[in-house]
């Protein structure tokens, strides 16, 4: 019988995002795949797991439906069961696979934040309780988006927060690389869904993914980009599963900066009745953790606001939405932010347009991103609240 080879080394850092966990079948995918990168790399392997596809959106939902503005430790205990779940599920598929997984809650990863339960602010990162975990069991699987408070209670680090978890956990564990999984082929020049010819960056700079996010690309939490460059942790942004190419991929450290274009297709543009009401309101948000944008348009000073977000409307009250509208933004090589709003139907051609005039030759040096499949929820995404009502039916 051959002896167990012992994990050294700083860990390895792998984070999945929610399209990974599209179906059962997608946790041992991940198993399976996390299983040979532990054996070919002989080092301590943490997995920090996303809630399936569409299961937060989902419970969202549900707790719109009961309350309009329930309490924020509410919120947060519900929205952080989805990691948990796949949390219990991945470590599940890892032990059918052979490998001895451990998984962990909020509490046993080191993690702690400050602020409103369900977009707390990341604080500090110790390696102390992982660190223990991993030295009685070679694998721990950690769920996405989530730390404790100064009380000890689980809180939520805003939605698509996984990256950030994943990233302060690297950085305390003095883990050199994180490798970041998700359903586009990189960081691209664009949203690879609305613009076909959009390419994936080989490498980007810190400051190139920072720039992009702060100004709403679905690339890398801005948050995590930060804990990387204080950690000196190089991020790996890469598809799966549907290519596993060894050199695939974004690095984020050292590179330029991006030029891309940005469709804020997941906000709302609002107008309000000055520049100072705009910026004080676009503070506040973002102090809460919030991607917003500012721009004029000839409505008045206007401000984009992620759509769906529960305790905004405070802010908003003396503000009007402009219906139909969506914000086009293009990044230009050399630091502009340029803002154009369009009628909701035009953005992606807009995008298009806008992408041809910052890559006009298509043969260039940048690899074009391979078009992802088409985003689809989880049919388990349901599995804590079930089925919406207008989605189901009655027996005939």
């Amino acid at each position: 019988m051959t002896a167990r080879r012992v994990p050294v080394g700083p860990p390895l850092v792998l984070k999945f995002g929610g399209s990974a966990f599209a179906d059962l079948d997608g946790y041992h995918r991940v198993a399976r795949y996390a299983a040979r990168r532990a054996a070919e790399d002989g080092r301590p392997l943490v997995v920090v797991a996303s809630a399936m596809s569409g299961t937060t959106g989902r419970l969202q939902q549900t707790l719109d439906a009961l309350a309009e503005d329930p309490p924020a430790d509410a919120a947060a205990m519900l929205l952080t069961t989805g990691e948990t779940v796949s949390v219990a599920l991945l470590a599940a598929a890892l032990d059918a696979e052979g490998v001895p997984a451990r998984p962990l809650q909020a509490a046993d990863t080191g993690l702690l934040a400050e602020g409103p339960a369900d977009r707390a602010a990341l604080v500090s990162a110790g390696p102390g309780a992982l660190a223990g975990a991993l030295a009685g069991c070679p694998v721990a699987v950690v769920p996405g988006g989530q730390a404790v408070d100064a009380e000890g209670r689980t809180v939520m680090l805003g939605r698509n927060s996984s990256d950030l978890s994943a990233v302060a956990t690297a950085a305390a564990l003095g883990a050199e690389t994180c490798e970041l999984f998700s359903d586009v082929p990189g960081v691209c020049t664009a949203d690879p869904y609305l613009v076909p010819e959009a390419r994936t960056l080989s490498r980007i700079s810190y400051e190139g993914a920072r720039r992009m996010s702060r100004h709403g690309a679905k690339v890398v939490h801005e948050g995590a980009v930060d804990w990387a460059e204080r950690g000196g942790v190089r991020l790996l942004c890469r598809p799966f599963p549907w290519c596993e190419a060894p050199d695939g991929g974004t690095a984020v450290g050292t590179g330029p900066e991006a030029a891309a274009v940005v469709v804020h297709r997941h906000s709302d543009v609002w107008c309000f009745g000055s520049g100072r009401e705009r910026g004080a309101v676009g503070r506040l948000l973002g102090a809460e953790g919030l991607a917003v944008a500012e721009f004029d348009t000839a409505d008045g000073a206007c401000l984009t606001v992620p759509a769906g977000v529960r305790g905004v409307a405070r802010h908003l009250r003396d503000a009007r939405r402009l219906d139909g509208l969506c914000l086009v933004t293009t990044l230009w090589p050399d630091g502009r932010a340029e803002h154009t709003a369009v009628p909701r139907p035009e953005a992606a051609a807009e995008a298009r347009r806008r992408h041809a005039l910052l890559y006009p030759d298509p043969g260039g040096t940048a690899g074009r991103a391979v078009r992802p499949p088409a985003k689809a929820r989880s049919p388990h995404s349901d599995v804590l609240v079930g089925r919406a009502r207008s989605e189901s039916r009655r027996p005939s």
